[in-house]
């Protein structure tokens, strides 16, 4: 299933869930007044926008936590788009649950609390609802926008013969972008994970080379994938010109590589289909 993109996380797209939902939800609530909230309330006009700042606020404080605690999760474990609906609507359940409560300890507990959580889910899901699909789509819009300018970018480096070629030269830059290696794509064999590091396993006068490089294996996926060194595993990408074949052993395929020395290279179910694809594409 496909990654939520970086786009989601952007400064202002988190400024917008933290600050602008919210302010957005307390004026449509004493413009609007849904449901004819004022009356539910049995409340002036005052008194429900004094409720509706107190419940703007309360959105505020839930989201803050919720976005912070996805930006640390998504860190370790990259989201999907599943997760990250599902996460949203746990959110607007805990802005629900909290907003009852207020109502309720206000109101000096004379409504069940109970009796208020259904009415108060009605309303928060229907005012939430609008926004969250419009920052949704404003997402989507700029990621579409990143990966068009990056596939341009890509485009006028091959055309250049800057990348695509075995003799091309890969620049690998580490966390704080400087620059601790380049090689030749020819002479990569595999790239593997280790905690906070990535190797990149190369021949050097026809020895294997671990160079450990402090990055991710995300950071480097650009440039590896634009030199045919795809991804084919969670912890490994693999250079196709060096395979020489792709097997089916106990623990699922592997790829032998012309290297003899080197290990198998797992492939697992997730990338086995476009690294087949890709392998066959290449050798044919």
């Amino acid at each position: 299933m496909r990654k939520i993109p970086d786009s989601y996380f952007k400064g202002n797209i988190l400024a917008c869930y933290i600050l602008l939902i919210p302010m957005y939800a307390f004026f449509f609530l004493i413009g609007a007044r849904p449901y004819h909230l004022d009356t539910f309330m049995d409340v002036t006009q005052d008194q429900l926008a004094f409720r509706s700042a107190i419940m703007a606020s309360i959105e505020i404080v839930v989201v803050l936590i919720s976005r912070l605690s996805m930006l640390l999760t998504r860190s370790k474990n990259q989201m999907n788009y599943t997760g990250f609906v599902i996460w949203e609507l746990m959110e607007g359940l805990a802005i629900t649950m909290f907003c009852a409560l207020f109502v309720w300890l206000i109101d000096k507990r004379t409504t069940p609390y109970m009796e208020l959580l259904p009415k108060m889910f009605i309303i928060t899901f229907s005012i939430l609802v609008f926004p969250y699909v419009i920052m949704a789509l404003i997402s989507e819009l700029k990621d579409r926008d990143i990966r068009l300018a990056k596939n341009m970018v890509t485009i006028e480096k091959y055309a250049s013969g800057q990348i695509g070629r075995e003799d091309s030269t890969l620049p690998f830059l580490d966390d704080k972008k400087a620059l601790k290696l380049a090689v030749t794509a020819n002479a990569i064999l595999y790239v593997e994970a280790a905690d906070n590091y990535v190797n990149i396993c190369y021949l050097n006068n026809d020895k294997l080379v671990r160079f450990p490089l402090r990055s991710s294996m995300r950071s480097i996926e650009q440039i590896c994938e634009s030199n045919n060194i795809v991804r084919c595993h969670r912890s490994y990408y693999v250079n196709l010109r060096k395979i020489r074949a792709i097997q089916k052993g106990p623990d699922g395929l592997f790829a032998e590589l012309t290297y003899a020395a080197a290990p198998h290279i797992p492939v697992s179910t997730t990338y086995s289909e476009t690294v087949t694809g890709k392998f066959s594409t290449l050798t044919a």
